[in-house]
């Protein structure tokens, strides 16, 4: 399914609205663009390494896809900060995780989470009209995207385990359980990373 249904559109190529000076502000103040940014040059180099760690020829190539629109998304990114004029503050490099399977994890259950609350932030923008109707359409590619790497993964969960042997499974709970106190752990640190103005 995510093979099958990839959608090759460029980055380089979307027409970004012209928003008026007040919608601008908002779009700018918003205090989340360094972090959506470094979010998806993780998620990119986490997919493509445990890809590379992956036998099976098919489910390879489907993990490959998902590193390269997380790579895709970034640029998406990279695109509206460059067209909206917002500063971003120097990278963090981007290295291979030692523990591929767990970087995997890590992207497949924080998408789980930060879509959940994303697609409603945006949808809520829509209404309220925070964000211009335009602006919203223009990321419409992303927020399907982000849909078939939860339900790819979900499925990855669910095969994976089914797949394990049984003295292994102990194991991949144990790991789960890590991966769910690490992002639980950093979330926890990113809202305690805002100040009362709402700057990260």
């Amino acid at each position: 399914m995510l093979l099958t249904t990839h959608n090759p559109y460029k980055p380089a190529v979307i027409d970004w609205p012209k928003l008026d000076p007040a919608a601008l502000k908002r779009v700018t103040s918003l205090p989340i663009w360094d972090i959506v940014v470094q979010t998806e040059g993780r998620a990119s180099i986490r997919v493509a390494t445990y890809a590379g760690t992956v036998e099976d020829p098919q489910l390879r190539e489907a993990l490959r896809m998902n590193g390269g629109e997380e790579a895709r998304h970034k640029l998406v990114l990279s695109k509206l900060v460059e067209a909206y004029g917002i500063e971003l503050a120097p990278e963090p490099p981007y290295p291979a995780p030692a523990d591929p399977l767990r970087a995997w994890m890590l992207t497949g259950y924080s998408e789980c989470i930060d879509s959940f609350f994303a697609f409603g932030l945006f949808e809520a923008a829509r209404q309220s009209g925070y964000f211009p109707g335009e602006l919203v359409e223009t990321f419409e590619p992303v927020i399907q995207e982000e849909a078939r790497h939860i339900l790819f993964f979900a499925n990855w969960v669910a095969w994976y385990r089914r797949t394990l042997p049984w003295y292994r499974k102990p194991w991949f709970v144990a790991k789960t359980a890590s991966v769910w106190f690490s992002l639980i752990r950093d979330r926890i640190s990113l809202a305690r990373g805002f100040d009362k103005s709402g700057a990260a």
